[in-house]
């Protein structure tokens, strides 16, 4: 029994460039097949720019490790496991290309690994996996479920792989946009083969028109020629015989149709990706795009970090989440208002601010306070007006009041 075949280690075979005939089929409204392998479709332009966008807006975001101490939120500073996700994997890939691989391949296939390497319990690497190195072990069943991963004819435990799943039904095997979106890909793709096709023939489609009868020798030094003409040299010309011209060939209504079909399958394949025209030329667009398109995917992987490299006493405590606040930054007259609306509120201090915009504290740790304003807290029902320094009890109708403003009233 060939056990590689059985874990799915087998890579597909080579690909198959499309024949003559075939060309000649897609024309007839026939294609290929309904499903492109993955190199396929990273050919198709419109796949490889979204793609990497995305992957490389995503990879770029840092990623932060927090701990809640009393109620309060504190940035953890110094962990070994941020420097792995922001810093350096200690592996041949950066980490930058680890996590734009792993988010290629997650939007391609529906799953990315990568291979946590461990000293006890402390994550000291992270070596990216593709996807097509990796078979899956599952017992099958749907509760109490088990799955181990092979690779390279190793069996590894589930703690030692992170794993995140695309639209998946079971949570190990996912599905992505070769999946998802296999006609629209396929029919970009044998697009791409006709008109690669088209062109390595060569020329200008037409007829050579002929007032004599052409003998077998005239024949062949003409086709030579006209071969020569399109060919990848320097000649630039060719003679025709006297009664023998040349005459184009209007493109056919296939040919425009395809045209029109590539152009509008670049625009929906755009659409499923979050893209739009103005995606990023115009402020409210691009933050639609951060929601439908790069949230989810953050979302995704956020939930794989924190599966695989917090220990289990940690969870509940400590969480990693990426850092989206440059990705969200607006103008500097944007963000600068809202600052100013934020300081007004009495809620975010200076050096908060001064923090976000990378600029070095100035020491100012209090909040401003308007005086103006009564304070109300509303777990006993009392009131505090800080220009008067006076207490009330709502209960009691204001009764009992205390402070400068009960000792003024006293003396009068």
């Amino acid at each position: 029994m060939n056990w590689r075949k059985w874990l799915g280690l087998e890579t597909r075979s080579a690909e198959v460039t499309p024949s003559d005939e075939d060309l000649g089929l897609l024309l007839k409204g026939r294609t290929f097949g309904t499903k492109v392998t993955r190199s396929e479709a990273i050919s198709i332009p419109a796949v490889a720019s979204g793609v990497y966008m995305i992957a490389s807006i995503v990879a770029g975001l840092p990623i932060k490790l927090y701990k809640v101490v009393d109620d309060r939120v504190e940035e953890v500073i110094g962990d070994n496991r941020t420097r792995l996700l922001n810093i350096e994997t200690n592996s041949i890939l950066s980490t930058f290309e680890t996590k734009v691989a792993m988010i290629n391949d997650l939007l391609l296939e529906g799953n990315c690994y990568c291979y946590i390497g461990k000293e006890g319990n402390k994550a000291i690497d992270l070596q990216y996996l593709p996807k097509s190195s990796v078979a899956i072990i599952d017992n099958g069943r749907r509760i109490n479920r088990e799955v181990y991963y092979v690779v390279d004819g190793t069996i590894y435990d589930d703690f030692n792989i992170m794993s995140a799943v695309r639209n998946s039904h079971n949570g190990v095997r996912g599905r992505g946009l070769i999946d998802d979106n296999s006609v629209l890909l396929s029919t970009m793709y044998n697009a791409l083969c006709y008109e690669n096709g088209a062109m390595s023939k060569g020329g200008k489609k037409g007829f050579l028109k002929s007032e004599r009868k052409l003998s077998k020798e005239m024949m062949d030094e003409l086709k030579r020629g006209w071969k020569q003409l399109y060919s990848n040299n320097n000649s630039d010309v060719i003679v025709l015989n006297n009664g023998v011209d040349f005459q184009n060939a209007d493109s056919t209504a296939t040919e425009n149709q395809l045209n029109e079909n590539k152009q509008t399958n670049t625009e929906l394949l755009y659409k499923i990706l979050g893209f739009t025209e103005d995606t990023f030329t115009n402020e409210e667009a691009f933050r639609v795009f951060v929601k439908t398109a790069i949230v989810p995917i953050v979302a995704c992987l956020t939930q794989a970090i924190n599966r695989s490299l917090l220990l289990e006493a940690e969870k509940g405590t400590y969480y990693f989440r990426f850092d989206l606040n440059d990705l969200l930054k607006a103008d500097m007259l944007s963000r600068y208002q809202a600052y100013k609306t934020a300081i007004e509120a009495n809620w975010i201090k200076i050096d908060e601010i001064r923090k976000l915009e990378d600029m070095e504290p100035l020491g100012i740790e209090f909040l401003g306070l308007n005086l103006a304003n009564v304070l109300y807290y509303p777990d006993n029902k009392t009131i505090y007006t800080p220009n008067t320094g006076q207490f009330g009890d709502l209960k009691k109708g204001g009764e009992g009041n205390e402070g400068r403003g009960a000792e003024r009233s006293s003396g009068d």
